[in-house]
């Protein structure tokens, strides 16, 4: 299990932050205003650290992870703020974060978060990323925040996949995969649902990003919050293929948590 800093300029926070993960495997093992601050005996303990990172503008945000980076090469950083603000977003994830938190979240879907991150599968929430492409309204956030894989090095291009392939033909398979994809579901969810092997899974998702043009799942799963026919589906002619605008976001939960495993 990562070792956890915790570094927000704001004694509040850290102290809050402090006291909902205390009870849980990301208890902090230290809070400090400034990265600079934090013991450097942990940097040389030799385990993996993870650092969660709160900072109020993005102007300041930037020097802050670079810091981070330096102090902690191999580290993920979880910045976590207000997701509202779309710069601090933006310069969260273009500076090198591994991924961004709404603070407004639930103190149980960011110790799940943070699992993820642990487990080195960077998320972000859809509805995060709804707010990037302009799709969704503020008031929608605590109704969505399934998370989707998150490929940094792609976040500035993804408007531009808006020009691949308008009319792929998917077939109800692909489509319901791809609406998992959306929901950010790994593959091994996504066949447990299907009833299919992971291994079927990964061929399907290849076939998708061909017909799509697109190069990965965040893209593809951006691509399907642009795309839909007018009857909802992703331009799949087979029965049960839905939008995933037609779906429910909910709050993550790992597969065994879930009632019947579902």
């Amino acid at each position: 299990m990562s070792v956890v800093c915790v570094v927000h300029p704001s004694r509040l926070a850290r102290k809050g932050l402090k006291a909902v993960l205390a009870n849980s495997p990301f208890s902090p093992a230290c809070t400090s205003p400034k990265i600079e601050e934090v013991p450097s005996a942990i940097a040389s303990a030799g385990e993996q650290v993870l650092v969660l990172m709160g900072v109020g503008e993005a102007a300041h945000l930037a020097q802050a992870l670079s810091s981070a980076k330096a102090s902690f090469p191999d580290a993920p950083i979880a910045v976590i703020g207000d997701a509202c603000n779309r710069d601090l977003v933006v310069t969260a994830l273009a500076a090198g974060a591994t991924t961004f938190i709404d603070e407004n979240v639930t103190p149980s879907t960011l110790i799940k978060e943070l699992e993820l991150v642990a487990q080195g599968e960077p998320v972000i929430s859809v509805w995060i990323m709804q707010r990037l492409l302009g799709q969704v309204s503020p008031q929608a956030s605590e109704h969505a925040v399934a998370p989707i894989a998150l490929d940094q090095r792609q976040l500035r291009e993804d408007e531009d996949e808006d020009e691949a392939a308008p009319n792929p033909h998917l077939s109800g398979r692909e489509a319901a995969i791809l609406n998992a994809l959306v929901q950010g579901a790994s593959n091994k969810v996504i066949a447990y649902r299907l009833s299919i092997t992971e291994a079927t899974v990964k061929v399907h998702v290849k076939a998708i990003l061909r017909k799509i043009r697109v190069r990965n799942r965040t893209q593809a799963a951006i691509w399907a919050l642009h795309h839909k026919t007018p009857n909802g589906s992703h331009t799949g002619n087979d029965r049960g293929a839905t939008h995933p605008n037609q779906l429910e976001l909910h709050e993550i939960q790992p597969l065994e948590a879930r009632p019947n495993g579902k």
